[in-house]
This record gives structure tokens, sequence and C-alpha cells, in this order.
């Protein structure tokens, strides 16, 4: 098959997902598109203008987000019940050319109560203001630093880093 057959039946399955009116397909292809830019840039731009080979090629950044600190990546699309598209995200670890991370999740008046295995609520400076907002161990994730959306700045995290720490070991790595 070829690119274009393959982008047909993309195209077809994105027309049976969106007669269930359940899934927004627009935001989808967005993303697609958005991943596709992503990779061109990658390989179009970096690789050519470097060392001409891909597996020695870095995104390099002029201003760097710190371990316990929140920015905000594009973390792509996946499953249905994973988060998706932009969100702020603990830095859990700095790892080069990719971060470990914790996605976090905004709390509102109609949200849940944490969940305690997989859910803690941090507090952090945004924009000047004390705010919370819900880290969920349920998505925590590697990703590329080419995801880190360069036009929002950073945010401090308040809540101590040991008792995040504390919280991460005792809900992904004491497993019982």
């Amino acid at each position: 098959m070829s690119i274009y057959d393959d982008l047909f039946e993309i195209g077809r399955s994105l027309a049976n997902i969106e007669k269930t009116g359940m899934y927004d397909v627009t935001k989808y292809s967005c993303s697609l598109l958005h991943l596709t830019n992503q990779l061109e840039y990658f390989y179009c731009n970096l690789v050519p203008k470097g060392t001409g080979d891909c597996n020695n090629t870095y995104y390099k950044l002029n201003n760097r987000p710190k371990e316990h600190q929140l920015a905000y990546f594009n973390i792509g699309r996946g499953f249905p019940k994973e988060l998706m598209d932009g969100h702020w995200c603990y830095i859990l670890r700095d790892l080069g050319y990719k971060m470990l991370v914790v996605p976090c999740t905004s709390i509102k008046a109609n949200s849940k109560p944490c969940n305690p295995n997989f859910e803690m609520d941090i507090e952090m400076i945004n924009e000047n203001s004390k705010c919370k907002s819900r880290i969920q161990l349920s998505d925590i994730r590697s990703i590329d630093i080419q995801r880190l959306d360069v036009r929002k700045k950073f945010c401090e995290v308040i809540t101590d880093r040991n008792k995040i720490l504390d919280f991460v070991k005792l809900n992904i790595f004491e497993l019982t």
C-alpha cells in the first residue's frame, strides 16, 4: 500500500468514528497534523543542519524546564482513557533529550475527590497566583523534549519535592 492508500483508510476510519458523535475527530486530525509537522521539522530541518545523522541529532532548548517544575507539553493522543493533547506536566526527571513527566489535570468545583492510589493534589504558582493541580500517576510517561510548548512559562511547584517523590515511590515502585 502507498501512503496515500493509508491516508485514505485513516480518513475512512475517522469518518466512521465521527458518525458516532462520541469523539472529536477534528481535534484528533489536528493532533496528527501537529505530530507530522514536528516530525518534518526534525527530519527536514534539524537533521540536515546538524550532523546529518538522525541518531546523533537532538532538539535543543535555550530555556529548559527543571525537575520539580511544571511545564506545558503536547503529550499527543493515544487510547480513549489516556490524557491527551496539551497538559501541564510535573517534571519528575530530566533525561537529556527526554523527560519523565507526570501529567496534571485541573481541579474544578465538580472534580471527583482525589484517588490516593494514583492522584495527588499539589500546590503551584501560575502567573503569580497560587493554585492547585492534580498529578496523574496513571499517565506517567517519558516524552521527547520536542513536545514542550515553548510559548508557555514554567510553573514553580510549592509542594515539597520529597513529598511528591514519596508518593510516586509508594504508588509506582512499591507494588504489592
